[in-house]
Formats: structure tokens, C-alpha cells, sequence
């Protein structure tokens, strides 16, 4: 397997991979971009052509092409090598199904539910016509695989046992259900539609219902389970197809239905995901956060309370992400409704979405009257909380005019309320435990990390200097990547010494003399690591001193030959 993984990794080039997810930039010899894993205003993200390796100085997480589509992705090695094997044309041996895991075992039987429900519908007029009649092309249904439950109850089950799937392993997938001693099949007399993951792999279904033999019992949608491979608040439905869209137009339209994904999606609107069996989440913003800057969020916003969507929607716009609501016109309650009329409208409603503290402003204007004291408590309980998230003070002092015109108070008053706001959410963000963060670099390791760096691409200059430079002055494991850039061996760190390479080939862009900013970082390296020396002496004469040991006149010529030693570097 490993001369498989090698082979991938070298037809899959990190400039074209990363270039089709986000918009790279030159950077000297090396690419830069705003990091999609966390969110940043000035590009920390760079791309090594040479080194074939990605790393954010911001947020420190780097790698090759398999790590990035594992952190992008959210996927296994295995995944990963799977997705990149398909793009570079390699067809992997696959594993014997002794030792296949039990999430392969997962796929493989949601891949074949798949095709079986794919086949039940294209063989069932009804429900073709039935998908048909709602506005969907042929095309549409087969690119998003859209199949058909029969009204039966062990269909799937008796396919996937012919198939030689076990029973036990259909039910962790969610698509059976164990009753006493029997199984039943989990969707039936249903329109099924297949969910994907970010690699376009079916992790669970959605089933509405068509056949309805209980007599008006079940439930009109019904949606796999939560098992190993689909956790509802970390899938979002069509991401799969349209995230390269999203990347491209930088925004992100968010809807509630699987149909009103497809209508839209069908109609146009191609940087466009659905929630699926759940309200919106944070996971859901911190993966769309991670692709996107805007996001127009189609949701029945009224009905959205305190709850989790408007707890992530503020959660976002603290994170500088602008969130538009969109208003469809009067008589449709949903896109695809909209759409079906008329994809005119469902156009024009995109054109008119509102920034989400106007759209909580009219909201509030709508159930009070202008002037009452219910108008105040329902702007100070709905919309300041919004504004109070804003990360642009501009945007925040913007909002806080339109407010003072509605309630005809003054600024000071508004501001206050927003002070109390943000005081009260700083108690929490205070909590020791949330402060625990990654301490910044210390200068000396700032060095340390520059001279290495700079030593792993210009090899010939660790020669002009080695009588400067000795093992003891780094510290931890770069005391090894030391001796293996010295040795020019290829080590176990080779990858953390491709990271300092291209740490180092930014620090020297534009610099014409890289000999000189070499001997520059290792003689303020040599300074550093004296002073470090000094430090910790001077605490040792202090309790020399204090407790009158008899070691202090050695002590004391010790740090006067430091003292003489930093004075000559």
C-alpha cells in the first residue's frame, strides 16, 4: 500500500489540488491564501511548489495533499487517499473483505441501498412522474442519485441479504430495523433522498413519504439515524457538489429541504447547501466559515427563537461572517414552491436578501407598534444581542443609529445596553479555561526555527558556521533536526524541516544576501541562548547569597565570563 500512497502523492501536484479550493496567490517562489481553517483578514496560508507542503502561521496546521483533504474534508487517511487516488486516475488494489473495517462495510451497503433505490424509482412511473411534476429534470434526479422505497417491508433487506450483507451490519448503517427476532426495512413507500459527504460518498438517506399504508400514522419525512459515517449537525446536503462554487463566489446560500436544495440548485443557484434532519449548527457555520465569507440563509427565521440557529447565526457574525436573510415573496412558504411559480422570483429574492439585524428589526417592528415599550424590550432582546456580535465596530456603530431613529432615544442610551451585552458575554469568554490558548513564540525559538530553516535550504552555509553553532543552543526536538540538516540525513523530522524551510523562504523574500541574514539569526541565536545562560545563574547567585553557600565567588566568575562572552558575539 505504501508505493500506492506514494504514487498518489506524486501525480497529485499541492498547487492544482489547493488552487480548486482556494484562490491562491504568488508569494515569491510560494503561494499564499486566506486559511480556510480559521478565519483571518490577512493571508497566514502558504503553499510550497517545491516542498509539495501547505502550513497557516496562524493557526499552525500544515502538511501535504492528503492532510489538507483530511482537515477540508473531515476524513480518514483512508478517504483521503481514496478521493486523491480518483483524481490522479489510480485505481487502488482494494482490500479483501476479511479485513475490511466496519466503516467500509458502512459504504459499501449504503452504496448499494443506493443503486437498488435509484432502480425502484426509474421503474416506478408514479413516483418518477410525482418528482417530475415538481420541477425536477431527469438530469437533476439522476446527478443526485434520488431513488424510491417500495411499500413493502423487507424489500432492502432481503436485497442487501442476497447481496451477502449481514443484518447486523445493515442496521448499524440505519437502513433496518431489529424488531424482536426480525428486521423490517427503515424507509418505505418513500422518495428517497441519498446524503452525501464532503467526498461525495452516501452516509444516510432522507425519505419523504409517497405511499402512506398506516393510514395516516407515519411521519412525512423520515431520515437515517446518526451512526459512525453521518452525524446530522457536521452534514450539510449538497455540499459535496457545490463547495468549489461557494469557494468561487465566496458566499454561501443556506436552505431547510432537500427539495428546495434541488429546485434551486436546478434553477442556478450552485453555491447553495440544505440542512438535513436538523436545525442549523455550529459545526454546520465552522464548516461553511471555513469556505466562505456571506452567507444568505433561506430558514423560516421567525420560528428561530433562542434556539440553536440563532445561536450559531451569532456565534457567525462574531466571527466577522456576513449573514443575509432572504424574504420569499408573499403566498409560498418555501424556494421550491417559489421556484416552481416562477424562478423569477426566487432570483429576485436572492437580489433583495436583508442583512440579519435589519431582518430582526422588521421582525420586531412587525409585532409591535412603533413607540411602545414592547417595540424596546423586543429590539433589546432580539436585535442588540445581533448587533453586539458585529466584529466591525463601523458595522456596530451603523446599526446603532438605525436604532436610535426607530426608537427616538438617544446613541449613549443604545450603546449602553450594548456595553451591558458585551460585558455579560465577557464573563464567559474570560473563564480561565477558555483563555487556555497557545502561547506565541519566545524570540529565541523565533530563531532557532529561522536558522534551521535557512541552514535545510542553503546547506553550504551550516558549513561556514558550525563554529558558532552546536546542538545545545536548540531546544527539544530541534537539537535532532539540527544534527539532521548537519549530517544532510533524512530523518524522522523531515517534515517538520520542511515546515522551517518554508517559514524561512518567507522570511527572506526580497532579502538579497541570505548568507548574511543567516549570520545575522545565529549570532543573536548565540546572544539568546547566553542570556538564557545568565538567567538562570542570576537566580542561582540570588539564593547563593540568601542562604551564604560557599559556592558564590564560582557562581560570580561564571557570570562574568558570560557576561564578557555576550559582549564578543
Amino acid at each position: 500500500m505504501s508505493s500506492q500512497i506514494e504514487d498518489v502523492k506524486s501525480r497529485v501536484d499541492v498547487v492544482d489540488l489547493l488552487g480548486s479550493y482556494l484562490k491562491l496567490q504568488k508569494a515569491g517562489v510560494n503561494f499564499k491564501a486566506r486559511c480556510p481553517f480559521h478565519n483571518e483578514k490577512t493571508a497566514s496560508f502558504f503553499v510550497s511548489p517545491a516542498r509539495q507542503i501547505w502550513h497557516c502561521f496562524g493557526c499552525q496546521k500544515g502538511g501535504d495533499v492528503f492532510k489538507f483533504i483530511m482537515e477540508i474534508d473531515g476524513c480518514e487517511f483512508k478517504e483521503a487517499l481514496l478521493s486523491l487516488a480518483g483524481r490522479a486516475g489510480i485505481e487502488l488494489k482494494r482490500e479483501s473483505p476479511e479485513i475490511q473495517d466496519a466503516k467500509s462495510k458502512e459504504f459499501a451497503i449504503l452504496e448499494e441501498s443506493t443503486k437498488f433505490f435509484e432502480k425502484n424509482l426509474f421503474e416506478n412511473n408514479e413516483a418518477s412522474e410525482y418528482l417530475k411534476n415538481r420541477g425536477l429534470s431527469v438530469e437533476t434526479i439522476k446527478e443526485f442519485r434520488l431513488g424510491y422505497s417500495l411499500d413493502d417491508w423487507r424489500t432492502l433487506f432481503n436485497h442487501l441479504s442476497a447481496q451477502g450483507h449481514k443484518a447486523e451490519d445493515a442496521e448499524k448503517a440505519g437502513l433496518i430495523i431489529k424488531s424482536e427476532n426480525s428486521y423490517y426495512d427503515r424507509f418505505r413507500g418513500r422518495i428517497i433522498f441519498p446524503i452525501f459527504n464532503q467526498s461525495g460518498k452516501v452516509v444516510a438517506f432522507g425519505g419523504r413519504l409517497f405511499v402512506d399504508s398506516s393510514g395516516g400514522k407515519s411521519a412525512k419525512y423520515v431520515n437515517s439515524p446518526e451512526t459512525a459515517l453521518y452525524q446530522k449537525s457536521k452534514i450539510l446536503y449538497g455540499l459535496h457538489k457545490s463547495k468549489i462554487e461557494i469557494l468561487r463566489e465566496n458566499s454561501c446560500v443556506l436552505v431547510e429541504g432537500y427539495m428546495d436544495f434541488l429546485s434551486a440548485y436546478q434553477a442556478g443557484t450552485k453555491n447553495m447547501v440544505a440542512v438535513s434532519g436538523t436545525a442549523l449548527t455550529l459545526d454546520h457555520l465552522k464548516i461553511l466559515s471555513r469556505i466562505c465569507e456571506k452567507l444568505i440563509v433561506s430558514f423560516d427565521m421567525d420560528e428561530a427563537g433562542e434556539g440553536a440557529t440563532r445561536r450559531g447565526i451569532d456565534s457567525a457574525l462574531k466571527e466577522g461572517l456576513d449573514i443575509k436573510v432572504i424574504k420569499l415573496p408573499d403566498g409560498f412558504k418555501d424556494p421550491s414552491e417559489a421556484i416552481s411559480a416562477d424562478p423569477k422570483f426566487w432570483a429576485d429574492s436572492l437580489l433583495g436578501a436583508r442583512h440579519i439585524v435589519q431582518f430582526y428589526i422588521d421582525s420586531a417592528q412587525k409585532k409591535f407598534l412603533a413607540g411602545s415599550p414592547e417595540l424596546s424590550r423586543e429590539i433589546q432582546r432580539s436585535v442588540l444581542p445581533a448587533v453586539a456580535s458585529l466584529s466591525s465596530d463601523l458595522e456596530q456603530a451603523h446599526w446603532v443609529r438605525e436604532i436610535t431613529a426607530i426608537l427616538n432615544i438617544k446613541e449613549e442610551v443604545v450603546w449602553g445596553a450594548l456595553g451591558k451585552i458585551r460585558n455579560h458575554k465577557s464573563e464567559i469568554l474570560n473563564n480561565p479555561e477558555i483563555l487556555n490558548a497557545k502561547k506565541s513564540q519566545t524570540r529565541k525559538e523565533l530563531l532557532e526555527n529561522r536558522v534551521l530553516g535557512i541552514a535545510a535550504k542553503y546547506p553550504e552555509l551550516l558549513g561556514k558556521q558550525s563554529a558558532d553553532l552546536e546542538p545545545s543552543l536548540f531546544s527539544g526536538d530541534k537539537q535532532t533536526a539540527f544534527a539532521e540538516i548537519r549530517n544532510g540525513s533524512g530523518g524522522g523530522l523531515k517534515d517538520f524541516i520542511s515546515r522551517l524551510v518554508l517559514e524561512a523562504e518567507l522570511f527572506l523574500e526580497g532579502v538579497e544576501n541570505a548568507e548574511a541574514e543567516f549570520i545575522k539569526c545565529a549570532r543573536e541565536l548565540n546572544r539568546e541562548h547566553v542570556k538564557e545562560q545568565m538567567s538562570l545563574l542570576s537566580a542561582k547567585i540570588s539564593y547563593a547569597e540568601k542562604n551564604k553557600k560557599e559556592n558564590m565567588p564560582s557562581l560570580l566568575a561564571e557570570f562574568k565570563n558570560l557576561s564578557d562572552k555576550i559582549n564578543k558575539i
